[in-house]
């Protein structure tokens, strides 16, 4: 599968399906129809078994500045709510959903049940910040620029910031964070726990690909399942959890590669696993 338009390009390598943000010229700023097509492109991986992780990075010289302020402004062709003229027409699904394609890619990224990894080299604030924080670890180079940006314009943290940020830096430096508009650089990025590994310039997409197709080698409906029960202990019991492991347990045990990895541990040899 391959995929290559103005605004995003997508490949296969390894078993890692890589998506660039590609506006450069505007550091990777998510327009509505950036949003629509990465969510649909999201979307769609779930169910492609070609792809065992994702790597996310941007293009040029940023990863992601954010929202893109000519359609925060009110300005653009498509309304904005809240910002433009009250008058003007809007889709019945943009009343409903406010955010619309914005904040379905936050859902897609942890609803695609793959590990998503980030690249981010430049500028992740905004909403950049709230996609990087939605995949499973972050590599930045010594260029990074992470920020919950949003009331430096006037505006409130969106694309789950709110909901990751205190969970990564916790609350003290959340709150800070939103009610300062704080650019952090690289180092300070790594400090506070937004960034997990803090490489040499020019070495994040490299780093981050090296690590992705090392999961993507792995017996990947076990990680998936595995992912899928972190998130889901994050809103669970423990008593929940423990039922819901047993009950992921039996499915998983079912797959091809449990069989092989158990019997590789036991003939003291590498697994060759197949994904399936």
């Amino acid at each position: 599968m391959t995929r290559e338009d103005e605004m995003l390009l997508f490949r296969i390598e390894e078993g890692v399906g890589i998506i660039t943000l590609n506006r450069p010229e505007k550091l990777n700023a998510i327009s509505w129809d950036l949003a629509e097509e990465l969510s649909r492109l999201l979307y769609l991986l779930r169910e492609d078994d070609s792809v065992r992780v994702i790597l996310l990075h941007g293009a040029g010289r940023a990863f992601c500045a954010g929202g893109d302020v000519g359609f925060l402004s009110g300005d653009s062709e498509r309304p904005m709510p809240g910002t433009s003229d009250p008058s003007r027409p809007m889709p019945r699904s943009q009343r409903k959903s406010p955010g619309g394609p914005f904040v379905d890619v936050v859902r897609q990224l942890v609803a695609v049940d793959k590990p998503v990894i980030a690249a981010i080299h430049g500028p992740a604030v905004g909403a950049g910040l709230g996609y990087a924080m939605a995949c499973d670890r972050r590599f930045g180079d010594t260029t990074a620029r992470m920020s919950a940006i949003f009331t430096n314009i006037g505006v409130a943290p969106d694309c789950g910031v709110s909901w990751f940020l205190p969970r990564l830096v916790g609350l003290s430096n959340a709150l800070m964070l939103v009610e300062t508009g704080r650019i952090l650089d690289a180092e300070e990025s790594k400090a506070i726990g937004l960034l997990d590994e803090l490489v040499p310039e020019g070495t994040a997409f490299e780093a981050a690909f090296d690590y992705a197709r090392k999961i993507a080698s792995r017996a990947s409906v076990a990680v998936d399942m595995g992912r899928r029960l972190i998130y889901r202990g994050q809103t669970c019991t423990l008593e929940d959890m423990l039922d819901y492991e047993a009950c992921v347990g039996t499915m998983v045990a079912s797959a091809f590669d449990a069989k092989e990895g158990t019997a590789a541990f036991l003939e003291k040899r590498k697994p060759d696993f197949r994904g399936i």
